[in-house]
């Protein structure tokens, strides 16, 4: 299979699962340039492939213009921790 001229890849994911990343990546990366971020990065490249994951993000979603914003972005986690669990549950429950 020949690789696409442009070098792109599509990636699909839960739209749910695309807010909460969109949300995350608003608030870590894209506000100060990515410094509370600052101690995770192991390469200057990694704050700039952020970036470009959400503006990827942000080009293909309408909740973050949507008034009703903040409620979608809690409806969204609600939804991710349905499916997947919490990165956090159960901790702390020894």
């Amino acid at each position: 299979m020949a690789e696409p001229a442009n070098d792109e890849i599509t990636l699909v994911i839960d739209r749910s699962v695309a807010v909460v990343l969109f949300e995350f990546l608003s608030r870590t990366v894209d506000d100060a340039d990515g410094e509370a971020l600052i101690d995770y990065v192991e390469d200057e490249a990694e704050i700039p492939a952020l970036w470009a994951l959400l503006a990827g993000l942000e080009s293909v979603l309408t909740e973050p213009m949507a008034e009703d914003y903040e409620r979608r972005v809690l409806a969204a986690r609600e939804a991710v921790i349905k499916r997947f669990g919490g990165a956090f549950s159960g901790k702390g429950d020894d």
